[in-house]
């Protein structure tokens, strides 16, 4: 994926639309590999919790360090949907690291809503 295919398919991740949406969300989600530097730079700079939590969601897709580390912050977040993506993508990664990482929130938070 070039730059500015990604910059396009980011801009319509902002689309209210869902179709447009979901299209941009599957162009990217094939090459987070490529782009996790960029998306996380792009969700730490986010303060819409909608945008924030798509972001959060396509990072969810790797299993990378990084992403994981990243994920983990996020559990933080004063917006529930990112806490909600955040936690989920910890949850059923393919990572054990991740996993503990969601039972240990699971375990701290028994009171967060979506558990």
């Amino acid at each position: 994926m070039n730059q500015s295919e990604f910059e396009k398919f980011v801009q319509q991740l902002r689309s209210d639309d869902s179709l447009t949406y979901e299209e941009s969300y599957h162009s990217i989600k094939g090459h987070v590999g490529e782009v996790l530097a960029q998306l996380i730079s792009l969700a730490q700079a986010e303060t819409e919790e909608q945008m924030r939590s798509r972001l959060v969601e396509l990072i969810g897709e790797s299993v990378e360090p990084e992403a994981i580390a990243f994920l983990s912050d996020e559990l933080a977040s004063p917006f529930y949907e990112v806490r909600l993506w955040a936690y989920s993508s910890l949850c059923y990664s393919e990572s054990p690291e991740a996993n503990a990482i969601a039972a240990d929130f699971k375990d701290k938070n028994p009171d967060e809503a979506f558990l």
